[in-house]
């Protein structure tokens, strides 16, 4: 166990697609990738609901589900014990959280007929002790245990779309911290709030943009004159008097950006997990996202968890780095690092990750 991460690993049971994921080891990058429908978006979407369970109740944590019976895994036979359903869904993590080590396991379970869940048990260990059990933290449909709150906070969810980010949206004027939507529709008022703080780091965003755009100028939030305020993007080119609005920004202009703004944030989540991150980029732009990616990790500012389809990102990559998803013969999802599979020393001494993978040699034994 490597507890400097802020997630070390996790372990999920009765999920969407997956029975029993085993024990799933993070690094600092950690990259899964799969065919369609293999179960790698099952983890980021059960990491997804255990923030919102911790953060906000299991009853708000269903409502993008529509109920608990639609994501509790049904390959598996369950049956009816004592009026609640057999086999829990179970949450189960090692990290870490304000330097302190952690280990969290929480069971979600729901009555025969679906109309009551609950937690059947939360377990908490702090500074390497053993799980325990915390019933004192369970109340109604919530857990109040502050260590947990702290480290499911932490983490960032991207699932971009380009075309929620291009519309103005309302200016939030009372004071607190601005998180990036997980659609990136905020991303100008986000980008707003690092030019205030730290005028360093938001120029640092618009010469890595430069980078993969050399025609781009500048590139700024503006505020319409309006009643409502909204705060929408505006970019210089060269030979172009117009500033170019939001709106006529490309997609994978407005990707790169929101990445790039959580990597250079003067105060960067902890955990960035990312669905599909070589969407909308050529592969010029996905080589400087790497990078980037790279550099962030490298230094300690944050971990990064993505999910691909690309060969060429895992070129890019480590071996160390990736996880293999695909599923087994009973259709549930198998998660495997290639890098611990002695049969592929020689391979990898010949073939670069993506190369292998093209290949079917990243395939479980």
């Amino acid at each position: 166990m490597k507890p400097n991460l802020s997630l070390a690993s996790f372990c999920l049971k009765n999920f969407k697609a997956v029975q029993h994921s085993k024990t799933i080891r993070f690094t600092p990058l950690t990259v899964f990738i799969g065919n369609n429908g293999s179960g790698k978006s099952s983890i980021v979407e059960a990491l997804e609901t255990f923030q919102a369970i911790v953060l906000s109740g299991l009853d708000e944590a269903m409502i993008p589900w529509y109920g608990f019976e639609y994501i509790w895994n049904k390959a598996k036979e369950h049956k009816a014990i004592k009026d609640k359903v057999s086999n829990p869904m179970t949450f189960t993590f090692h990290g870490k959280a304000e330097d302190e080590k952690l280990k969290f396991h929480l069971e979600v379970v729901a009555d025969s007929t679906f109309n009551r869940i609950y937690f059947q048990d939360y377990k908490a260990a702090y500074n390497s002790g053993e799980l325990t059990s915390m019933h004192k933290f369970i109340s109604k449909g919530e857990i109040t245990d502050p260590k947990l709150k702290t480290f499911a906070s932490d983490w960032q969810f991207l699932r971009l779309d380009p075309y929620l980010m291009t519309e103005p949206m309302p200016q939030k004027r009372a004071s607190g911290a601005i998180k990036l939507n997980h659609t990136g529709s905020n991303i100008a008022e986000y980008l707003q709030t690092i030019r205030d703080q730290d005028l360093q780091a938001f120029n640092g965003i618009i010469e890595a943009l430069k980078g993969v755009l050399p025609f781009a100028e500048d590139l700024q939030p503006a505020i319409t004159s309006e009643l409502d305020r909204k705060v929408y993007l505006s970019m210089s080119e060269e030979n172009i008097a117009d500033k170019l609005p939001g709106w006529l920004l490309s997609t994978g202009t407005l990707r790169i950006l929101a990445l790039l703004a959580l990597l250079h944030h003067p105060t960067p989540p902890g955990v960035i997990i990312i669905e599909e991150i070589e969407n909308g980029l050529d592969p010029r732009t996905v080589h400087m996202l790497v990078d980037e990616i790279r550099h962030f990790v490298e230094s300690g500012l944050g971990q990064v968890v993505v999910t691909t389809h690309s060969p060429y990102l895992l070129d890019l990559l480590k071996l160390s780095q990736i996880v293999v998803v695909e599923r087994d013969a009973s259709g549930s999802p198998v998660f495997t690092r290639p890098a611990s599979q002695r049969s592929l020393e020689e391979w990898a001494q010949k073939f670069s990750p993506g190369k292998l993978y093209t290949m079917g040699k990243l395939k479980r034994n």
